[in-house]
């Protein structure tokens, strides 16, 4: 009974254990002409001493200035800063008058970045009070307004919006559609924060479509830019967390137990962030259950639900006690479980929870046989609803989406068809100057094709260049090698051969030594001096040839270092190489430091030859018991969907099965490919970094 239970709890947490990402207040771009009248009665509004009438009387001072100004383009900027300053209001009524205003003003005046940012408005207002489907629709109107005026930043800071709330509904494949959307606007602009959040999104998204894999690759993303946007240790440790609730969603509970414990870890995380570290608290709990490790689970819910009832966290607090009332099941005490469960529900009831609600009752279904029926009665009655409700949204965001795509395809056609016009008002003009044009295009192409000719020179030299560089470091390897046999053989011959050659002939004239007369007693000891003194010199020989065989000191990082200046020479691009000083990559596993060495000497290669790219940037870092490489390049990328694989690609591919590790590709045409590979550590190498003081904190 229990059992099954878990299966259907474990759902659930999907979107419940995961954390969102504590945002920067969605800022609309100012006004540039406010009124300190406007200014200080919107200040004057917030004061929470004055009362629900004295607020309503300021802001309607306000209301009266802004509407009596003497011109509509003043009447739009004053509205505007009303609007983009109480979209949180109490008075929601109060709000949506103000916000009509300002955008039917600012149409009027066909300030395209104001109307945006009052749509802004409206989407932030709905979002406040729940209403997905105005909110989504708010924010679609902002968007094509932006996309129309080329604020791509902008553009895909709504469709980031709208992706996050398609994943509310459970609408994983739009979202996964909306959110690339995002990404394609704010990559090449390195937009780290929103591309942070961007990521952590599609994380959540492709955990939803059980794509575990994948979603781990992404929330790896998300830590990469949020580490290149600030080092925020919390930020990190609730992304740390959404990959322990993938990893325990996926069964993978002692993985998960690790991450969840690494969130507890982070300093002073009860201070600065105590919804997460509630929260983990209780993933930790549920996944040591789930694992049949009952050890502290009682004291990690007991702690979460008096953190969660103390700071008023009324749906979380549901999710609390729910996993009580499953830790109390999993004892056998049925009675306790049942009532935790109950409180479960009427919180989850008052939060309007209605997953957890659903949850709820098929637990106390399979507990109370008696009541089972009118449980699962409310179930089916609830679940059938939120199906046609949720397939009602995701119909309308379906329509809002494919309105947007035929606005923008309507746009690129008018803008076309402005073209045709104006290229027809200029035809008589270009016939006039037909014949000058005509010498000078004929100039053009002949001076073109000889740069052509030169630029394709130079690329095949660039090409030859790497060539000879790669036969160059081959011809390096295999001659160290002969050296390292040469040595070797040598060095055995030295002291198999001819010092044992040397010795029997130096034991023979000890023999006779004893048998001679004084005089030749004395030159055969002279005899014996010299062999002595050869002895030793053959034998100091051979111990230098010996222990010089494996004196060759590899430096991994210092490996890369050269591979990228040495593959840059005469070439005009830029190389990065990230790494922690204080880690000791030469400690690493010698298969995975060659094959990484040849990943990255072939990812380079590509990425000067095919994408043409003038930036490559290789950055490494470990979490937990990880090895991580993220390789980036500003080249034309490719259509990861539609190019076949290449033999680069399965040259990564067998590489990484090799060592057991997975990677991600993500390219966006004609904007750049990153490629991020996952290799597991050695487990002998993690207790030697777990040994060295110098490496924990790392």
């Amino acid at each position: 009974m229990i059992k099954r239970y878990f299966t259907l709890f474990i759902l659930v947490h999907l979107l419940s254990s995961c954390s969102e990402p504590k945002i920067k207040q969605e800022a609309v771009v100012p006004n540039t002409a406010k009124s300190d009248s406007i200014r200080i009665w919107i200040e004057e509004s917030k004061n929470p001493k004055s009362t629900e009438l004295q607020k309503l009387s300021v802001l309607n001072k306000a209301y009266q200035f802004a509407l009596n100004s003497p011109s509509d383009s003043l009447k739009a900027q004053y509205f505007s800063t009303l609007s983009e300053n109480l979209y949180a209001t109490a008075d929601s009524a109060f709000f949506r008058k103000v916000n009509n205003l300002a955008i039917s003003l600012n149409q009027k005046q066909k300030d395209s970045i104001s109307l945006g940012n009052r749509y802004w408005d409206l989407a932030l207002f709905f979002n406040r009070y729940s209403v997905k489907d105005s909110a989504y629709s708010s924010y679609s109107e902002a968007q094509k307004i932006f996309e129309t005026i080329n604020e791509k930043q902008l553009s895909g800071r709504m469709y980031w919006s709208m992706s996050k709330i398609q994943t509310d509904i459970k609408d994983y494949v739009g979202s996964e559609t909306t959110i690339t959307k995002a990404i394609e606007r704010l990559k090449p602009l390195g937009d780290n924060y929103y591309l942070y959040l961007s990521y952590n999104v599609l994380g959540i998204t492709l955990g939803g479509l059980g794509e575990v894999e994948k979603s781990q690759a992404y929330y790896n993303e998300a830590l990469y830019y949020s580490k290149k946007e600030t080092n925020d240790k919390v930020r990190e440790a609730t992304i740390i967390n959404n990959i322990g609730v993938v990893l325990r969603n996926n069964k993978q509970y002692k993985k998960a137990i690790q991450h969840f414990k690494t969130v507890l870890e982070t300093d002073s995380l009860e201070i600065n962030d105590l919804d997460l570290y509630a929260k983990a608290l209780s993933n930790l709990a549920s996944s040591k259950l789930h694992d049949n490790d009952t050890l502290g689970v009682n004291k990690l819910l007991l702690e979460a639900i008096e953190i969660k009832s103390r700071e008023n966290m009324t749906a979380s607090l549901a999710s609390s006690y729910l996993s009580y009332a499953e830790y109390k099941a999993y004892a056998n005490d049925t009675l306790t479980a049942i009532a935790n469960a109950k409180i479960a529900v009427d919180l989850s009831e008052k939060s309007q929870n209605n997953e957890r609600l659903l949850l709820g009752w098929e637990f106390l279904a399979e507990l109370e046989k008696k009541e089972a029926a009118n449980y699962f009665k409310k179930y089916i009655k609830l679940s059938d609803s939120l199906q046609k409700e949720e397939r009602k949204l995701q119909n309308k965001f379906a329509r809002i989406r494919f309105e947007t795509d035929e606005f923008i395809a309507e746009n690129v056609e008018l803008e076309g068809e402005k073209e045709i016009l104006s290229k027809q008002k200029q035809i008589w003009i270009g016939i006039a100057a037909g014949f000058f044009l005509l010498g000078l295009s004929i100039y053009i192409i002949i001076n073109q094709r000889a740069k052509n000719q030169k630029l394709r020179f130079d690329q095949q030299q660039q090409a030859n260049n790497q060539e000879i560089f790669n036969l160059m470091l081959m011809q390096k390897q295999k001659v160290d090698e002969v050296k390292r046999l040469e040595q070797k053989r040598i060095s055995e011959e030295l002291h198999d051969g001819v010092l044992g050659k040397m010795l029997g002939a130096r034991m023979v004239l000890t023999g006779l030594n004893k048998r001679a007369t004084e005089e030749a007693i004395q030159e055969k000891s002279k005899a014996l001096v010299s062999l002595q003194e050869i002895e030793h010199e053959i034998r100091s020989i051979s111990h230098e040839l010996s222990h010089s065989a494996y004196q060759k000191i590899n430096n991994f990082t210092d490996s890369i270092e050269t591979l990228l200046s040495s593959g840059t020479k005469n070439l005009n691009i830029k190389t990065v190489f990230n790494f922690n000083e204080d880690e000791s990559w030469d400690s690493l596993e010698g298969t995975i430091k060659i094959n990484v060495y040849r990943i990255i000497q072939e990812t380079f290669q590509n990425a000067i030859k095919h994408a043409n790219c003038t930036v490559f940037e290789i950055t490494f870092y470990r979490t937990e018991d990880v090895f991580n490489v993220i390789m980036n390049d500003n080249g034309r990328g490719f259509n990861i969907n539609k190019e076949k694989k290449g033999i680069g690609i399965r040259n990564i591919t067998s590489r990484i099965n090799k060592l057991n590790g997975t990677y991600h590709v993500d390219s966006i045409d004609g904007k750049g490919t990153t490629i991020s590979l996952q290799i597991p550590v050695n487990k002998n190498l993690i207790n030697s970094y777990d040994n060295n003081p110098q490496l924990k904190n790392v």
